[in-house]
């Protein structure tokens, strides 16, 4: 095998942001995956790539539990392997941009259900397949960062930059609701203006999830040919004509039916995302009359939990929408602020999803044909791709073996993305050794020590160094664990660096610890600074609002909050600004 060169590797890795790709899924870049023990999987496999002109190659057909739980190592046996093996055998890796999981397929893996956990759905450990391929397994407790999350809305999804496929699942209470959902996803082509979007927040801008139907709602309210049904009080809004989007806390909204009476009319094509953790928990119809209530009443119980169910909204008439098998928190569920703006600007289905959810080997299923694709038709052919996957593993492979220093980067690089921040410092250490340390590794040093699994050992080998830049990373880590005494005396010892003192990483650790420790005269001057010099640096107006609150500058602070509060794109800051 020809080695490469570390300028190859760089190259490379830089390629993406090189070359823009054209590719977008079509019919020929998607795989259906079927039950062969289920006569449903096996029809509506059939049925989905006759109307959708599937390839008949890229049907895989496995046989497996009727379950919709079943355990890892079952996972792993039944479904993962024999799936790569497919993939491999039919050189389908790179073809492969979606996976469309049938009826009768599991969608919950069992396990631990914790922040650090290992229970998760099958679809969100599936997107993974392409990338544990080829640098093998990653970590199974907690999640998984998405690469394709917030990507700007030019960039489409190609194996060029994301390691990833994107899994969605066509699956309702019943054969017909589930071959209905694919109909519409076919009629949606057919859809066009006007239409509605419903975003239904529980107590207003104050939380995460509102902070989020809020910024939908500010990115959305001045398109032509659209309205927006809005609810930032306590009501519940239960119906609504032409709906193309919806948003709610579904159960989780005091004011939710308890008897899931909804009355939405929805057109082909309609999306939407519910904040509920344990609504795809089951596609089984519940009993007649069942009704949602709180956790406390036992009695409500369905499938392990009293909460609402997406399959609801499936037999409505919704196209498109994600649920949760266990508890996934707030943070895991899609964005509407980013899911609807980028369907409603052409994204197909699986690109606007994944487009808005943060994690992967989590707790996500995504319902719906990843082709449907608003008011316009989706391309029959895409050119064929390039090999990634192979470029991909020989740059792995080389890299293990000479493990040059360039090599440990790159290696380190791609264990911190798999979770492994273990086996990311072990690359490194040899590293630190050295008598001049690249920036980057203290970077990544940065990155691993967050991890409470990896501090201890990075923390050591930071203070063996001599290298002042190793106490930079000492103080942030300091700064993240609130020891205020121990930021102090590294700061001193920064002081004394002629090319460090005056960086900006140091003043802005001056400034935290003068605002952290009570010194706001001192901390507004600073961010003051810090700010001129780098305005586009929006997390630096959280502690200077912070600031300026504890001197007593309430009007000014409040001017710029309102200012950052109008900006839909800095929506993950609000949190910080309403709490």
């Amino acid at each position: 095998m020809k080695k490469l060169s570390f300028l190859q590797i760089i190259f490379f890795l830089l390629l993406p942001l090189l070359v823009k790709a054209k590719a977008t899924i079509t019919p020929d870049r998607v795989l259906v995956l079927a039950n062969t023990r289920s006569q449903t999987s096996r029809e509506m496999a059939s049925f989905y790539l006759e109307v959708r002109h599937i390839p008949r190659e890229n049907l895989c057909l496995l046989p497996l539990p009727l379950k919709e739980e079943i355990t890892r190592p079952v996972y792993l046996k039944k479904i993962e392997r024999p799936l790569a093996k497919f993939l491999s055998k039919h050189h389908l890796e790179d073809q492969i941009l979606a996976i469309v999981i049938m009826p009768g397929v599991p969608h919950k893996i069992s396990g631990r259900v914790a922040r650090d956990g290992d229970a998760a759905s099958v679809d969100s450990e599936l997107t993974l397949l392409y990338r544990k391929m080829i640098y093998g397994p990653y970590r199974l407790s907690g999640w998984i960062r998405n690469p394709f999350f917030a990507t700007p809305r030019e960039i489409p999804f190609e194996h060029d930059r994301f390691d990833i496929y994107l899994v969605t699942r066509i699956a309702a209470y019943t054969p017909k609701e589930a071959k209905d959902l694919i109909k519409r996803a076919l009629l949606s082509e057919e859809t066009k203006p006007p239409y509605a979007i419903i975003l239904d927040a529980k107590d207003g801008p104050s939380r995460p999830g509102d902070n989020w139907i809020h910024a939908a709602y500010l990115r959305l309210k001045d398109r032509p040919g659209l309205r927006l049904i809005t609810s930032f009080d306590p009501a519940f809004i239960t119906s609504g004509d032409r709906v193309i989007g919806y948003c709610s806390w579904g159960s989780n909204d005091p004011n939710y039916p308890p008897d899931r009476r909804l009355y939405f009319h929805f057109l082909p094509g309609a999306i939407g995302v519910t904040y509920v953790s344990t609504s795809a928990r089951t596609f089984k119809e519940p009993p007649l009359g069942w009704e949602v209530g709180p956790w406390k009443e036992h009695w409500r119980f369905f499938a392990g939990s009293p909460q609402s169910l997406i399959a609801d909204l499936i037999r409505l008439g919704i196209t498109g929408i994600s649920g949760n098998v266990y508890e996934p928190y707030l943070g895991a569920s899609a964005r509407p602020y980013i899911l609807f703006p980028a369907y409603l600007d052409g994204d197909t289905l699986a690109e606007a999803y994944y487009r808005s959810l943060a994690f992967l080997s989590w707790q996500t299923v995504v319902i719906g044909d990843p082709l449907t694709r608003l008011g316009r038709p989706v391309p029959s052919q895409a050119p064929k791709p390039e090999n990634w996957f192979e470029r991909r593993k020989e740059v792995y492979q080389e890299a293990l073996k000479r493990r040059t220093e360039e090599d440990r980067l790159f290696l380190a690089k791609i264990y911190l993305r798999q979770g492994l921040t273990i086996k990311a410092f072990e690359e490194l250490k040899p590293l630190l050794k050295k008598k001049e340390v690249k920036d980057f590794v203290f970077a990544l040093l940065f990155q691993i020590a967050r991890d409470k699994a990896s501090r201890r050992r990075v923390v050591y080998y930071l203070r063996q160094s001599q290298d002042p830049r190793a106490k930079l990373v000492l103080a942030f880590l300091a700064l993240q664990e609130k020891q205020w005494i121990l930021l102090k005396e590294y700061l001193k010892a920064l002081q004394t660096e002629p090319n460090l003192k005056r960086s900006f990483e140091v003043r802005y650790l001056r400034a935290m610890l003068e605002l952290e420790t009570g010194h706001c005269q001192k901390a507004i001057p600073l961010f003051e600074g810090l700010i001129a010099q780098n305005p586009g640096r929006f997390d630096l107006y959280l502690p200077f609002i912070k600031a300026l609150k504890a001197c007593g500058q309430e009007e000014r602070a409040a001017r710029i909050k309102e200012r950052i509060l109008a900006h839909p794109e800095l929506v993950e800051l609000w949190p910080e600004l309403t709490r």
